[in-house]
């Protein structure tokens, strides 16, 4: 076995194989990111949704690769895209069905109107969605789609999107936060807008170092919930990501469950 390392070490595949692992992690030293981690199933019934008051930061990024994740692990939830203003998880997943507008209209038949997206079941968004938004149906909606399962939507960002009556169905809302400036003035602008949420709200950090996430944490009043590295992979939209990205997924639907 020495002999074959030996051998193996002087070929050029020892160091094609190291490129591709730093490649995939983003470390010099690759051995750590890449030991293994078990994926973690978001609880049945749990309820969670992410948002954020401006766009770009990775809303429904995070949305998404938590509901894949959490469908890896065996604990497939539905994801909702209920964004008003710009959906975007359709046209990432390629899916052309229907939507949570239609599922409005279906009253008693919403479970119908759910794609797939890999093993995820998938409601898309609308972009007329904010015209026939009522609280009281859609949280009927998201009740009747989910059922027993977990939930987990996308609310997209601003402050309409903040409706009362969806926040009182949640278990949990996902404040999602950057730490370019025009990022973090808009978490610190959240605060008092999330004052008297009904749900318990939480913050999940995207593209910060683990300790520039501490510092951002300790000036916000919620807890901090997992910080996702700088990947990018995702900066792309490319819809990929490397080993600590998933890692830091995973300590998030932890933190949920």
């Amino acid at each position: 076995m020495r002999r074959f390392r030996s051998w193996l070490d002087a070929t050029p595949l020892s160091g094609l194989a190291l490129d591709v692992m730093r490649e995939a992690t983003g470390r010099s030293d690759p051995i750590e990111p890449l030991r293994p981690a078990r994926a973690v199933a978001l609880r049945r019934g749990l309820r969670v949704a992410f948002w954020s008051l401006v766009g770009g930061v990775g809303t429904s990024t995070t949305a998404a690769l938590v509901a894949h994740r959490s469908a890896g692990a065996g604990g497939a939830p539905v994801l909702a895209d209920l964004d008003r203003w710009a959906p975007s998880l359709a046209l990432r997943a390629g899916v052309q069905a229907a939507t949570a507008a239609d599922a409005l209209l279906r009253p008693g038949r919403e479970r119908d109107c759910l794609s797939r997206w890999s093993d995820v079941p998938f409601l898309p968004g609308a972009p007329g969605l904010d015209a026939m938004f009522q609280s009281e149906r859609v949280v009927d909606l998201l009740a009747r789609v989910a059922a027993d399962d977990a939930l987990v939507v996308d609310l997209g960002a601003g402050d309409d999107a903040l409706d009362a009556g969806v926040l009182a169905a949640l278990d949990a809302l996902c404040v999602v936060a950057g730490p370019r400036a025009s990022q973090l003035q808009a978490a610190f602008c959240s605060v008092p807008l999330l004052r008297a949420v009904p749900c318990r709200v939480a913050l999940v950090l995207v593209g910060a170092a683990d300790t520039d996430a501490q510092r951002i944490a300790a000036r916000l009043p919620w807890p901090l919930l997992a910080s996702i590295p700088s990947d990018p992979y995702l900066a792309t939209d490319a819809f990929a990501a490397r080993a600590p990205t998933m890692a830091a997924i995973d300590r998030l639907i932890g933190a949920l469950s």
